[in-house]
């Protein structure tokens, strides 16, 4: 049964950590639901590292360019978004991770997750193909709202993208650079857990890695598309209907 659980926390990890539905969010409501904390941050961050690696193989003839010229207009671009997030993450990190864990406030960010996807229906194909510096600022105040859990960093992202102006396919680009120096972050913070957590779960470690990066790796190319067509608002309707079962869930609960 541990086995089947950490497989299907990894399958959502990789399928929520690029579509715009909160993989955060998800995680906290399916664990409070399965009744399965007992892993904790360790295994989130390890779910985290086999997302990150779909996002490197998926885009691994960008990042080598970006490696062979790091001094260009877009690295810096995602070196001011990356500025920009890391107060709001930290902050999350040292002093409020607790305040934020509960099923309850991540069914009512993932609502508000839907709200800004939704805000994205009528935006017209934007005429730029990389952000500007203050577009990169703002992309990244976007990204920092996303540490809590039930706002998609991917939604929030690429909408904010969108809204400023950016080609869907630029928006959709520049969200999924942002993510590799992100999570690379959030292992690099939550190393102590990860090393004090393998005990004897380190197998199940690393299938929910596995299957966070077959699962992840499928749904990029699917978000891609729905993004190009100007479609990320059709993920509003799901989000809310995530947030909605939450409850229904709690009420049942509460009676039975």
């Amino acid at each position: 049964m541990e086995i089947v659980k950490a497989v299907l926390l990894g399958i959502i990890q990789g399928l929520t950590e690029f579509l715009p539905i909160s993989s955060s969010g998800h995680l906290v409501i399916f664990k409070e639901v399965l009744k399965y904390k007992e892993l904790g941050v360790g295994f989130d961050v390890f779910l985290h590292f086999g997302t990150l690696l779909a996002i490197l193989f998926k885009f691994r003839s960008l990042i080598f360019e970006l490696l062979k010229n790091p001094f260009n207009s877009l690295s810096l671009s995602i070196v001011i978004a990356c500025l920009a997030t890391a107060p709001g993450g930290l902050l999350v990190h040292f002093f409020l991770k607790e305040v934020f864990s509960s099923g309850a406030f991540a069914s009512l960010m993932l609502f508000l997750t839907g709200l800004y996807l939704l805000s994205t229906r009528k935006i017209k194909e934007g005429r730029k193909d990389l952000p500007t510096f203050k577009d990169a600022f703002l992309i990244g105040i976007s990204q920092a709202f996303a540490v809590l859990p039930g706002l998609s960093r991917s939604g929030l992202t690429i909408a904010t993208g969108l809204h400023l102006g950016l080609k869907r396919k630029g928006a959709f680009y520049f969200s999924f650079l942002l993510a590799v120096p992100v999570i690379l972050g959030a292992v690099f913070l939550e190393g102590k857990e990860v090393l004090s957590g393998f005990g004897g779960s380190l197998g199940l470690f690393l299938l929910g890695a596995l299957s966070a990066f077959l699962s992840g790796y499928m749904s990029l190319s699917f978000l891609l598309k729905k993004v190009q067509k100007g479609e990320l608002y059709q993920f509003a309707p799901y989000c809310w209907s995530v947030s909605l079962a939450f409850w229904i869930y709690k009420l049942l609960e509460s009676k039975f």
